[in-house]
């Protein structure tokens, strides 16, 4: 009877705590406008040593449809001394029931890296599961623990958009007395609990709705609920750090990563200063060793060493030709240094998102290294990775963000290169002639600057089909087109890039009549209209402004004239100008010019109309047709 009673409580205990993964269970709040629900998303962090950290979590995920497939996140990542003690991922049906258990034996245990990585510690076990329906829920448990503490878990209460989340909890606890700090971030709309101790932080919310993408926003991370952790002494791969400001970081970096790493043979020092013997200008010598870097080594991912922090030596570099972008950052920085240029091995965040380093939170930050050289009259950046880069070309890969420069003396945060909206510059000429009727042919010249530059350069290398591909998107209005001839110029000191391209167009003209309908602008138009977003949240955010400037010689077809002239148009807005024209240049020649500025800037939102009529007007104008009429006899 004891035991019958016992079985009882324990059938009551095991009801009243078990997760209802029911999809009906989900308030419709939460559910509304989301592909994925996050039910449950837990983590508990203990740090035990400097160089022991345990981190348990529970992540509970129903997927409504194929695009939430991607929020499950069921895989760990690890390096050589970590150890994955628990994982385990159990998937529901739509009523909560177990369909299917998948073990730790039965996830796919790969490296963490992509196919160009040579070599590389990083793995990462990742769940084998395709649904055969839809909504299903993951149920994913994971434990492990690691020496690595120098990374310290951060936490984000919101995944992505289009993903709501019902319950997240977060908690780090450090027991062996080391200071640590921690900063929240976008909490200012949201009902989040945080409880906290002289050695402990946890945090807790519920029901965060999904958040809808709107067009030309902020990053998600710029606004989304998120908590940054940092501990003032950390342990990377065998090494103990100590940091609490963005000094002191640079300093360990400096003295634990890259000491000792830049020796190169005697050989190699003799060859690089003869290939500078007579050059007195530093940025010249700064571009025939980057010349040299580009045309003797290539770029492979070597992510081996502290964590993969540590470069491989500039002396290895040197022998084997490869190397990262850490590897061959501190190799080019050897080898200025070999003909009295100083440089700086820089961290930073790069990509198109313009990610900058929290300036009042230092911790282990970045995705990539690049060199830093500071002359007398500007700061000079070199992207060693690259084979076609010119020396100081930032692109939108690394523009206008705070970086980490590391220096002997420690850590220096500092901003790099910001392309003003003008520097962003695309300039259009062409000559074309109307030939049978209806066909046109002509040359175009593009010259392209700024980030405008960054989409171009690297093609001088394109095949004739990857030029026709190329060209047949980039004026995908003109149905017909042919290529004849395509020559490139790509000025590498100057960073500009120019196109020179024969086209012939069959039927480019359409006919009313006995009528002729031209669209003038046939180079250039611009049909980037933004969606429209009802109701908007967040700011209109235009983080790269530019300018195109155009003009055309239109050669009209023999006995043809324009039957009336379109007056100009000139649109000034705060988001930038507009302005065209089309005048006769001699009988039977017309000029087409046309201008067209866009500010970078956040604008309110309430702009955000505005800005779409402006571009709605940019777009309906640059399809304008003039008609041309027969002359009379």
């Amino acid at each position: 009877m004891r035991f019958y009673f016992l079985f009882l409580l324990g059938l009551f205990f095991h009801c009243s705590f078990s997760q209802n993964y029911n999809v009906d269970a989900i308030p419709k709040e939460v559910r509304q406008n989301a592909d994925a629900v996050v039910r449950l998303d837990k983590m508990d962090v203990i740090v035990e040593d400097q160089d022991k950290m345990e981190v348990s979590s529970k992540r509970v995920v129903t997927i409504f449809n194929e695009n939430g497939n991607e929020h499950v996140n069921a895989y760990a990542f690890y390096e050589k001394n970590d150890k994955v003690s628990e994982l385990e991922a159990i998937i529901y049906n739509a009523q909560g029931e177990e369909i299917k258990k998948i073990k730790k034996r039965d996830f796919l245990d790969q490296s963490a890296i992509d196919g160009g990585t040579l070599y590389s510690d990083s793995r990462v076990l990742v769940m084998r599961y395709t649904p055969a329906q839809y909504p299903y829920t993951v149920e994913f448990v994971k434990q492990y623990t690691t020496p690595n503490t120098a990374f310290a878990p951060n936490w984000a209460f919101l995944d992505d958009y289009r993903v709501s989340t019902e319950k997240s909890e977060f908690s780090f606890t450090m027991e062996c007395g080391i200071p640590f700090r921690h900063k929240e971030e976008n909490f200012e709309s949201y009902q989040i609990e945080i409880k906290q101790t002289e050695k402990s932080i946890a945090y807790k919310a519920k029901n965060l709705k999904a958040i809808k993408a709107e067009p030309l926003s902020p990053s998600f991370n710029d606004f989304a609920p998120q908590v940054k952790i940092a501990m003032d002494q950390f342990h990377l791969e065998g090494v103990d750090g100590r940091a609490s400001t963005w000094k002191e970081l640079g300093k360990w970096m400096n003295d634990e990563l890259l000491e000792g790493r830049d020796n190169l043979d005697e050989g190699t020092v003799q060859y690089v200063k003869n290939l500078v013997q007579g050059v007195s200008d530093p940025l010249e010598k700064i571009r025939v060793v980057y010349k040299y870097v580009q045309e003797n080594t290539r770029y492979i991912s070597v992510q081996l060493g502290i964590g993969g922090w540590m470069p491989i030596s500039a002396s290895d570099v040197d022998r084997v030709k490869y190397g990262d972008c850490k590897g061959l950052t501190n190799y080019t920085k050897a080898l200025l240094s070999a003909v009295g240029v100083e440089s700086y091995y820089t961290v930073v965040h790069a990509g198109g998102q313009m990610k900058s380093f929290d300036a009042d939170f230092p911790s282990m930050q970045g995705n990539h290294v690049f060199l830093n050289v500071p002359l007398d009259e500007e700061e000079v950046w070199l992207e060693c990775t690259s084979q076609k880069t010119p020396v100081n070309y930032l692109g939108t890969f690394t523009d206008n963000r705070n970086v980490l420069k590391v220096t002997p003396q420690g850590g220096e945060l500092v901003r790099t290169k910001a392309y003003l909206d003008e520097e962003n510059y695309q300039s259009t000429k062409a000559e074309f002639h109307i030939v049978e009727g209806n066909n046109i042919k002509g040359k175009v010249k593009i010259l392209s600057k700024g980030f405008q530059y960054d989409n171009k350069y690297w093609r001088t290398g394109n095949t004739k089909s990857e030029q026709e591909e190329f060209y047949k998107s980039y004026w995908s209005y003109v149905q017909n087109l042919r290529l004849d001839e395509v020559k490139y110029q790509n000025d590498a000191n100057n960073i500009e890039f120019v196109e020179e391209v024969t086209i012939s167009v069959e039927n480019y003209l359409s006919t009313a009549g006995d009528k002729l309908l031209l669209v003038a602008n046939v180079a250039n138009r611009n049909y980037g209209v933004p969606d429209r977003s009802r109701n908007r949240k967040r700011p209109l955010v235009i983080k790269r402004g530019y300018l195109d400037e155009d003009e055309f010689i239109v050669h009209l077809p023999e006995g043809y004239v324009p039957e009336t002239w379109m007056l100009p148009v000139k649109e000034e807005t705060k988001f930038g100008t507009y302005t065209i024209s089309i005048e006769p240049l001699e009988p039977g020649v017309l000029v087409y010019k046309r201008r067209l500025l866009i500010k970078s800037g956040e604008y309110p939102k309430e702009d955000y109309k505005l800005y779409r009529d402006f571009r709605k007007k940019v777009a309906r104008y640059d399809n304008s047709k003039i008609v041309l009429s027969k002359k009379e006899s």
